[in-house]
């Protein structure tokens, strides 16, 4: 048995759809998951299995531990492009990070040698830079079903969209349409919440926007609407406590309108990415003042 893990975003979705591109209707269990929830899902994984085979990472940066938990299996291949060094890696666990790639699907493309035009979407929508209706019919797609399902009717359904887009028949998309415009409408109201409430702040120079939230948002959608002097847009999403998870969760996400360099202020707090994109998810809450407090310390 195959055994896929993959991010939860469109990039993660399409560099699956590749992948099973390439393997031709072979059997794969695909888990959808996020940096910080990895090693976890690798542990659950491997209970009550025989037999685990081989395991697939695909656009998830990773740390020694959720490399070494990986290793429990037969034979790993993990596949990134967000910038990251392994420290340590055991002889049957391949990591092929490409971190000048624009997407993760690019670099598993690259990989299998597969041709495609999903790789040039997947360009498009990880780097924010959608030119073309089908790559936006696609994010669209993705973040509607992000926002209506959660857990393992998620991973289905997001499951189900690579499947679908592995075939490269992209009319099904249209059987989302519903869906995607239930979206829109969240979306819009999103827009002009964040139109209100997102705060300027002047730290060392440094134009820092800050926006507030308490659920997952698209980033770009606000980062977008931004004044192009923006320095640090920071969002700032606080989980609540939860049956699995008793203590709070502030997830934090980082753009930049003027290529200040993000990625060392997502270290900071433990996460990672790209130095133009980048996140990390904290088990405490982190007040505005503490995040202008570490922007001032960092980029003095």
């Amino acid at each position: 048995m195959i055994t896929v893990m993959t991010h939860t975003d469109s990039d993660g979705v399409i560099s699956l759809s590749l992948f099973l591109k390439k393997i031709q209707g072979i059997q794969v269990r695909a888990y959808f998951t996020s940096p910080v929830q990895l090693r976890d899902i690798i542990c659950r994984s491997v209970q009550r299995k025989k037999s685990l085979g081989e395991l697939y990472i695909f656009d998830l940066a990773g740390e020694n531990k959720a490399i070494f938990a990986a290793a429990i299996y037969d034979k790993v291949l993990w596949v990134d492009h967000h910038q990251w060094e392994p420290e340590e890696v055991p002889s049957h666990v391949d990591v092929v990070i490409d971190s000048r790639a624009k997407s993760a699907a690019h670099v598993v493309a690259e990989y299998f040698n597969i041709q495609s035009p999903l790789v040039e979407l997947a360009d498009q929508i990880d780097t924010n830079d959608v030119k073309d209706e089908l790559a936006e019919r696609i994010r669209e797609t993705v973040g509607a079903i992000r926002h209506r399902h959660s857990g393992i009717d998620l991973n289905k359904k997001l499951e189900k969209l690579a499947y679908e887009l592995a075939t490269e028949d992209f009319s099904v998309l249209d059987s989302y349409n519903e869906l995607v415009s239930d979206y829109r409408e969240w979306i819009n109201r999103l827009r002009d919440d964040a139109t209100k409430h997102t705060r300027i702040y002047r730290v060392k120079g440094l134009k820092v926007a800050v926006y507030e939230a308490t659920e997952p948002i698209p980033v770009y959608l606000i980062s977008n609407e931004l004044p192009d002097d923006v320095d640090i847009f920071a969002v700032i999403i606080y989980m609540p406590p939860k049956e699995r998870r008793r203590v709070p969760v502030t997830k934090l996400e980082f753009r930049t309108r003027t290529s200040k360099n993000v990625l060392k202020l997502a270290e900071f707090y433990g996460g990672g990415g790209h130095p133009l994109a980048s996140g990390a998810s904290v088990t405490d809450i982190i007040t505005v003042p503490e995040l202008l407090k570490a922007i001032e310390l960092l980029y003095t």
